[in-house]
């Protein structure tokens, strides 16, 4: 059994969306026929009119069937509010916009920036129909609706795709992150007071623009600090222990490139602390399985010292990047974005409330220890 075609798989889940809605009994029911299903949201701010400005991309049904490509449709409301701005939608749709099944909700970088972001999550957690497991990315292009257009001939539903992209890439790539609503939240709440959002781009590629994952947003308390790059992101999910794949590339065999590609199987990272003479110490430990996967310098990988020495120099270059982007994320963001002071707070309550007053000040003075360790469990047999 293959899997079921991009176009059939969307039109199943809309379709069910649908379905379920005749099921709920309420006050505020309406007829399919009356609703508009809403399957992402762009969120830009409008500095000069002093505008929210919402853009949705809305799915097309009509005519469609398990054989046809669904496209969508962009429909724009502004408002001096985003509920404002929501229900002022209703002014150029004759339907309603049912946001439940939305997948994702880009911010622009300009809101980021600003204004912050929690009120826009607070805003769709509060609001009964959307769901707090959509996806929230950041924007880097000028505007959030940008990313939400589709550049080519080709019809689609954008923002299904987008979701794909996000969902795979840390198995893959590793160069972002994934982070839904009720978790950017959380972790704003929490004593880290930050969270990582994905970092959308659009680039030329050939004769049209594509979507590009494009490393990390960091956001301290709530609002836009910058951005980590996609080799900056693969570490920063190891220090967050998310990597679920990517590649690892050395140079083994002296080549002006690297020659070797380790694809990475598994990762566990483990984050401790000790308390010593008024200082706090952190311990981040990485363990990580790969295959060899490509190997240009057509060394004899079947050589455990040879292997070995690939095993070592790779856990070299794991601890000396994981230590690089804690230098940065310590010096220029100066935010706890992997909640070290969380894992204080979790393990030692008393000590926790010791050091939270001061706890700005103390962040950037951590002395971080990194130790990685790498186990080459597979060769790569050739055919």
């Amino acid at each position: 059994q293959g899997e079921m075609p991009m176009g059939k798989r969307i039109l199943v889940f809309l379709m069910g969306a649908l379905l379920t809605l005749p099921l709920c009994g309420c006050w505020s029911y309406r007829g399919a026929d009356e609703l508009d299903i809403v399957v992402g949201i762009a969120i830009d701010f409008d500095k000069t009119a002093k505008k929210y400005k919402l853009s949705y991309e809305i799915a097309n049904l009509e005519g469609a069937d398990k054989n046809s490509i669904i496209d969508s449709v962009i429909v724009e409301s502004e408002g001096n509010t985003l509920f404002d701005a929501a229900r002022n939608a209703k002014r150029r749709e004759v339907n309603r916009l049912f946001l439940g099944s939305a997948y994702i909700v880009v911010i622009s970088q300009a809101l980021a920036q600003e204004d912050g972001i929690s009120h826009v999550i607070e805003w769709f957690l509060r609001d009964a129909e959307c769901r707090e497991t959509m996806y929230m990315v950041l924007s880097q292009k000028e505007s959030a609706k940008e990313i939400l257009q589709s550049s080519d001939k080709e019809k689609r539903i954008v923002s299904v795709k987008l979701q794909d992209i996000i969902a795979e890439d840390n198995k893959v790539t590793a160069s972002s992150t994934k982070k839904m609503l009720y978790e950017v939240f959380n972790a704003i709440q929490s004593p880290r007071r930050s969270a990582m959002l994905a970092a959308l781009n659009k680039i030329q590629n050939g004769d049209k623009e594509i979507w590009e994952l494009n490393g990390i947003a960091v956001c301290k308390e709530d609002k836009l600090a910058g951005f980590l790059s996609p080799e900056e992101s693969k570490y920063a999910l190891f220090v967050e222990d998310e990597l679920k794949g990517g590649i690892l590339t050395l140079s083994m065999a002296g080549m002006q490139t690297d020659d070797i590609s380790l694809e990475i199987h598994r990762n566990k990272t483990k984050k401790s602390f000790t308390y010593e003479q008024g200082k706090v110490k952190i311990r981040i430990e990485t363990d990580t399985h790969v295959f060899i996967a490509e190997n240009h310098g057509l060394l004899d990988v079947m050589d455990e010292e040879l292997v070995k020495r690939i095993e070592e120099a790779a856990a070299e270059m794991i601890e000396k990047n994981i230590s690089a982007l804690m230098a940065r994320i310590q010096g220029e963001f100066n935010t706890d974005l992997f909640g070290f002071g969380e894992m204080v707070y979790k393990r030692d309550l008393p000590l926790w409330r010791q050091l939270e007053p001061s706890w700005d000040t103390v962040f950037p003075t951590l002395e971080v220890t990194v130790s990685s360790k790498v186990r080459a469990i597979n060769s790569g047999f050739i055919k």
